[in-house]
């Protein structure tokens, strides 16, 4: 799919060449097709009908102006040079593509873990990389033309906005059942320790 994208490109800018080079005149930019009919001066404009000289010793032009051709510039694309592509009756699969500043690959594996890469040249001609993994903690990326955050000032030690509370107290009433608690606790622990063991 790629590789007919770039050759559509490709065919479109050679085609769109043709109409970009330089046409300033109707036969006379072109020496040598029509320069015998046309008159001394009229290098570029057709002359009105009646105005030819047809001489039989050829007119020598001195002002007549040369082809201009005002192409585009033109950047090549380099050719993928390598690709594959495997994958089996699990769901795994992995495929890639390498050719001039451009590549990607990318894997599945048989838990559904997709990892991969690529690689472009960005409008400032400056490689960007990203690599990104798709799993059970959700996709994550990391590239080379991702923001980063500003540096953050070193911070100085929390303060306290004032002296830490008191505990909580107990009332009255949580006093008096957390002490008869412990009293029947005691008490019930006492017992336990001097009856006999009943296994025995």
């Amino acid at each position: 799919m790629n590789a007919l994208t770039v050759l559509s490109l490709a065919a479109v800018a050679a085609c769109g060449s043709a109409q970009i080079l330089g046409h300033p005149g109707i036969y006379g930019a072109y020496p040598g097709l029509y320069s015998g009919l046309l008159p001394h001066g009229y290098a570029g404009v057709l002359p009105a009908a009646g105005a030819f000289s047809v001489s039989p010793a050829p007119l020598a032009y001195s002002n007549v102006a040369p082809v201009a051709y005002s192409a585009l510039p033109y950047a090549p694309v380099a050719p993928i040079q390598s690709q594959y592509h495997a994958q089996d009756e699990l769901g795994q699969y992995s495929f890639g593509y390498a050719g001039g500043p451009a590549a990607r690959s990318e894997t599945r594996d048989a838990f559904g873990i997709v990892r991969g890469s690529y690689n472009y040249v960005d409008s400032d001609g400056k490689i960007q990389t990203q690599h990104y993994v798709a799993d059970a903690l959700g996709f994550r990326v990391s590239g080379t033309n991702l923001p980063v955050a500003p540096d953050a000032p070193a911070a100085a030690p929390l303060a306290l906005p004032g002296p830490l509370p008191e505990p909580v107290q107990d009332t009255p009433e949580v006093a008096a059942a957390k002490t008869a608690f412990r009293i029947a606790y005691d008490e019930a622990a006492a017992a336990a320790a001097a009856a006999p063991d009943a296994r025995k």
